[in-house]
């Protein structure tokens, strides 16, 4: 494990604020590999109404099942750190095709690796829709 560096710097805010910028990009050009890349090989993902998937590899299956979108982006970013963790909020606009867009909020967890490379360890997500009523 890397020790805490003194401070966390603008570049670490900035790389951060890089994930959120990637991964509309990885996600419309269909590249999952580098999308999952993103996390930790522990990582963990947290989507709604869904169970916990755990490890890169498993994230990167559940990706590469996305179905077809048309509107997905991250506005209001905004992340804080300190040496070797960060953390960072967002909200998102996502749409499929053919399904009504969905709003909602994430928040995600980050920390430098031995190598000095940041990663998500875990993300969470939910949408600001109603559920929908059991029937």
């Amino acid at each position: 494990m890397v020790p805490p560096s003194a401070e966390f710097t603008r570049q670490d805010n900035t790389t951060i604020e890089g994930f959120f910028e990637a991964t509309p990009k990885y996600v419309w050009a269909g590249d999952w590999e580098n999308w999952a890349n993103q996390y930790a090989e522990d990582g963990i993902l947290l989507p709604p109404n869904s169970p916990t998937i755990r490890g890169r590899d498993a994230i990167l299956a559940w990706g590469k099942l996305f179905p077809e979108i048309e509107v997905f982006e991250f506005p209001d970013v905004r992340v804080w750190g300190e040496g070797n963790l960060a953390y960072a909020t967002s909200a998102y606009r996502l749409k499929f095709k053919g399904l009504e867009e969905d709003t909602g909020k994430q928040l995600g967890v980050f920390r430098r690796d031995s190598n000095g490379v940041w990663k998500v360890m875990a993300l969470s997500f939910s949408s600001d829709l109603a559920p929908n009523p059991v029937t």
